[in-house]
């Protein structure tokens, strides 16, 4: 696992992703008013599925098949199971809420990888998560009063899909660090998309799209999901991950609540004081984290 000190690069690539990733919960919102989530979850991944196609022709030669174990591990827990479980749980709901759930991937990170990686964590990182934690409460509860609204339950599933980027980002860091970002992301929807495209044919996925008189705009915007969140965000987010640490590269999840006051305020929106708080928080955060 790479300890050095993050770069210019490293920050940069952080920002971009939480900026991609950020907007996914606005897309989700809109593409579950027209899909269900089952539906949703799998043209994401057939989408997903097609756009990595000439990655793996580009990058096929740097593909380990060895490790096909963690690559399936990377689909299902990287990609498919959270997608899924953040589409059922934002028709109950709201986005703040989903977006404060999120950021416990760098808990779960650090848990993970202490119990079952055999990683080390110092007092440093384990203060980094801790106020990331904090910024990003911080922002998401001081910005609307309804940030709690919705059932445990739904919440719940929040939480559950940020275990499962836990494992896929322990796994990347662990287990595939010698591999190409391409040709993991590549790999691991070869190995499993030809799944999810029968799913798409052999349930009501396909025909939803034509049934719908907006169906093809959700498409539109899983492309987006699909596309730019799912293959080049993990792309880059791989790249992050053997750049730096699991838990520095998980730290992304603390910027999307910053991301969304930042569209908001291009929306109109007031930036009040407890939004430099908590930014402020977070990036102190961030820094701790990799001391």
């Amino acid at each position: 696992m790479n300890n050095r000190p993050p770069v210019l690069l490293d920050w940069l690539l952080m920002f971009a992703l939480a900026l991609m990733w950020g907007a996914s919960f606005f897309f989700i919102k809109h593409a579950v008013q027209i899909f269900t989530p089952v539906q949703m979850a799998i043209w994401r991944m057939v989408i997903a599925t097609l756009f990595y196609i000439p990655f793996a022709v580009m990058f096929w030669s740097k593909i380990d098949w060895s490790k096909w174990k963690p690559l399936v591990v990377v689909a299902l827990c990287g990609s498919a199971i959270p997608n899924l479980f953040f589409a059922v749980a934002q028709q109950h709901v709201n986005s703040s809420l989903a977006g404060i759930l999120n950021s416990l991937t760098p808990l779960f990170t650090l848990i993970l990888g202490v119990l079952f990686f055999n990683a080390h964590f110092n007092r440093n990182k384990i203060l980094g998560v801790a106020l990331g934690l904090l910024g990003a409460a911080i922002l998401v509860l001081w910005n609307g009063q309804s940030a709690n609204a919705g059932n445990a339950w739904y919440a719940g599933l929040c939480a559950l899909a940020t275990v499962c980027y836990a494992i896929n980002a322990n796994s990347v860091g662990f287990n595939l660090q010698g591999m190409h970002p391409a040709a993991i992301g590549s790999a691991s929807f070869l190995l499993t998309g030809p799944f999810f495209i029968v799913a798409l044919f052999g349930t009501d996925a396909w025909s939803a799209a034509f049934q719908n008189p907006d169906g093809w705009k959700a498409v539109g915007y899983i492309s987006y999901l699909g596309a730019v969140g799912t293959v080049v965000g993990s792309i880059l987010y791989f790249h992050l991950l053997q750049r730096t640490s699991t838990v520095f590269a998980t730290y992304v999840t603390y910027l999307l609540p910053v991301m969304a006051i930042l569209v908001g305020a291009f929306d109109g929106e007031v930036i009040g004081l407890m939004d430099v708080v908590g930014t402020l928080v977070i990036l102190v955060g961030l820094y701790l984290a990799r001391r």
